[in-house]
């Protein structure tokens, strides 16, 4: 199959798996992102499939994938938006809300080095993997991790300066 034929026969698939996000409990505009992404990942593995199996069963095996990393990376996001927001709303007093509380953490992280900087944006507010950021960057993943590493240690720094 072509990989025009193998995408044209995907996108009869379109509402099936809006469908399948729905029923997960995705938002509408949420599923129509996770569908792309399912179409961008089946371009990406596009050679992998084989004509003798089922598309929609190659599909949804990606789409089931696609929410998964999704959920990972909201679990993650949530994560460090509470931990970053508890830093930031005692470094200024207890009467911060949410909305002060990111922009000091945007304030924070613009204070970073650009190396650093870069590691965070893409990293933390991008929500990419490691191996994308290195891939993204053009260094290795070893040096995407110490980045971060030092770029929350600086971030605790500038914090814990704010609060003296």
């Amino acid at each position: 199959m072509l990989d025009e034929e193998l995408l044209a026969e995907a996108r009869k698939f379109e509402k099936n798996l809006l469908n399948f996000f729905w029923r997960q409990g995705v938002q509408y505009s949420e599923g129509e992102d996770l569908v792309q992404e399912t179409y961008l990942r089946l371009w990406k593995y596009r050679r992998e499939y084989k004509p003798t199996a089922k598309l929609s069963t190659f599909l949804f095996l990606m789409a089931r994938q696609v929410r998964i990393d999704a959920l990972r990376r909201q679990t993650r996001r949530e994560g460090r938006e509470k931990s970053w927001g508890k830093e930031a709303a005692t470094s200024v007093g207890p009467s911060v809300g949410r909305a002060d509380a990111r922009e000091d953490v945007r304030w924070a992280v613009a204070q970073l080095s650009e190396p650093l900087r870069e590691v965070v944006e893409l990293g933390v507010f991008q929500d990419l993997p490691y191996a994308e950021v290195a891939e993204i960057l053009g260094i290795p993943v070893g040096t995407v991790k110490s980045r971060m590493s030092n770029a929350l240690k600086k971030l605790k720094e500038v914090f814990d300066e704010r609060r003296s």
